[in-house]
């Protein structure tokens, strides 16, 4: 179908179904897993699930109703395989690989369709409030806060995921504004892609960024990893249109306005639950002449931390700048690829040995990748001026090979995820922010409650947290937790971790997701953030816009 045009990815895990982690290059990880979490980890990666193995109930939508959905998108843009179905059932989150493993789809779309143009989505919103069909906005399917998943709810004759990919073409380059214009399917790689004929470029890279488009990243507010320097994605849009089952509503394209409370921000962060976006500007930039990664090491965790403050309220501000803390510090050593060049892989041993010497250790300190992206001349200026500021709290540099080898396989470690799982680890991730006053306490209560959680199913634990966006008055906390599946029971205990983490954040002053979103996963903690009186405001809006609640029903409480 014309649909099928991106990279074909994973149903069952992540990313590009040629591609994989090279586990075997890395030969200290696996002794290390072993020893910390008390797995035995088999050699022989576990098969990849069959499609064949999945029961998938029938389609629930009458021929009917089919007939009169497949011809708004024409045959070859309507799908009941199962294939299809399949693909759209899940996102990214350890509970939809678990159950995508074990063969457990129990919420598919009926069908999956691929409109081509704004009055196709206008029709399709027609029917399915006609006939009481849930609707599910889906663009790259990355979530992994359960935002694509259909629920199956009860009033609903049955759903439908509206796939955005074939609507990703360039509507408008202005370089002379520095704004451009694109269908909300649009990935990542086209969009710099296409600016980059132009000489520009936007600077949003999450780490979805190879599998996830425009729309996805504006319905849930998405950080790229240079987020500290160009800021998360509802700061780089400057109007987006959207297709509500009463009609589109299109803001004004223009750089800011008084002219009221702004739907562009409402329109930000609405997962899909108000309607389907069609189209945005975005505001992009010149393209960079260099981008200058460089690693420093701290001899402790707040020391960093400490410099990314002073960084951000000094308005000399990186594009990236991350600060991992002591225990991830040490993991990126363990998963580092040692050197091909037997004498380059010495030399870094005996690099390491006086670093040591000096007071500094992956294993006890705090590695930083510090990024800056600009003109040569203007980046070189900044990073003296940043290293100083490290230098001030501890810091010693490690030079452009450590922070290039970082950037060049940024996208890779979800990869490494799913062959984890298979070995019978439970990994994932969570994130949260808080002010500077308040860092270091919400990190020990986070990481506390996280290895308590892990223990109550009898596991050892490691769990490591980096700090990855930042802003004058504070910054965004990341951990990657790990632990040994409890088997049988892999999404109970995950559960429990993530009751025990999110409760800690909302009761020690973090935000429930700082980029993730909120999908259904999210749900009880972003009702106690968002409040009584705003979450009957915004219900009061989603029942304006979508009366008969056909819009992403389940997501944000709704």
């Amino acid at each position: 179908m014309d649909g099928s045009k991106k990279i074909e990815t994973r149903w069952w895990g992540w990313g590009d179904i040629n591609k994989t982690y090279p586990v075997e290059e890395r030969p200290e990880y696996i002794p290390f897993l072993e020893e910390r979490l008390g797995i035995k980890v088999e050699k022989v990666r576990t098969p990849d699930p069959s499609l064949d193995e999945v029961e998938l109930r029938q389609p629930r939508l009458s021929d009917e109703v089919m007939d009169e959905l497949r011809q708004i998108v024409g045959s070859a843009n309507f799908s009941t395989e199962k294939k299809d179905r399949v693909h759209h059932a899940i996102g990214k989150s350890y509970r939809d690989v678990i159950r995508a493993r074990s063969g457990s789809i129990p919420n598919p779309p009926d069908a999956v369709l691929f409109p081509g143009s704004e009055e196709e989505i206008q029709a399709i919103l027609a029917v399915a409030e006609k006939r009481g069909i849930a609707v599910v906005p889906y663009c790259g399917g990355s979530s992994v806060v359960g935002g694509v998943e259909p629920l199956d709810r009860d009033g609903f004759a049955g759903s439908i995921s509206v796939d955005l990919r074939r609507m990703d073409k360039v509507i408008m380059v202005d370089a002379e504004s520095l704004r451009a214009r694109f269908e909300a399917g649009i990935w990542g790689p086209q969009i710099e892609q296409e600016l980059k004929k132009r000489g520009l470029y936007l600077g949003h890279a999450p780490e979805s960024f190879l599998f996830s488009g425009l729309g996805g990243w504006i319905a849930s507010r998405s950080a790229g990893r240079q987020s500290t320097g160009y800021g998360k994605i509802e700061e780089m849009v400057e109007s987006v249109r959207m297709v509500t089952p009463r009609g589109v509503i299109d803001t004004r394209d223009v750089p800011a306005s008084a002219a009221g409370p702004s739907f562009k921000e409402i329109v930000c962060g609405s997962e899909g639950t108000l309607g389907i976006i069609t189209q945005a500007t975005v505001r992009v930039r010149v393209l960079p002449e260099v981008f200058d990664y460089r690693g420093l090491l701290f001899k402790e965790f707040e020391g960093g931390v400490q410099s990314v403050r002073e960084m951000m309220q000094s308005g000399n501000i990186p594009e990236t700048i991350r600060i991992s803390d002591t225990e991830e510090s040490s993991l990126a050593l363990r998963v580092r690829k040692p050197s091909s060049n037997p004498g380059k892989e010495m030399a870094l041993r005996a690099a390491l040995k006086m670093l040591k010497l000096l007071g500094y250790s992956f294993h006890r300190g705090s590695f930083s990748v510090l990024g800056c992206e600009g003109k040569a001349s203007e980046v070189s200026e900044r990073i003296k001026a940043l290293t100083a500021i490290c230098r001030r709290n501890g810091a010693l540099p490690l030079g452009k090979s450590a922070g290039m080898e970082w950037y060049r396989g940024r996208y890779d470690h979800p990869y490494l995820r799913d062959i984890m799982i298979g070995w019978g680890v439970m990994v994932d991730t969570l994130e949260t922010a808080t002010t500077w006053d308040n860092i270091m306490k919400l990190y020990r209560v986070v990481r506390k409650a996280i290895i308590e959680a892990i223990a109550d199913y009898d596991s050892d634990s490691i769990v490591t947290c980096h700090l990855s966006h930042s802003y004058p008055t504070g910054s965004s906390l990341y951990f990657i937790f790990m632990g040994k599946q409890a088997r049988g029971r892999e999404i109970e205990q995950w559960e429990h971790i993530k009751k025990k983490a999110g409760d800690a954040i909302i009761k020690n002053g973090g935000t429930i997701s700082h980029h993730h979103g909120v999908g259904y996963e999210h749900v009880p903690w972003f009702e106690k953030e968002y409040g009584p009186e705003a979450l009957k405001a915004l219900k009061a809006l989603k029942e304006s816009l979508d009366p008969k609640g056909i819009m992403n029903p389940g997501k944000l409480g709704f």
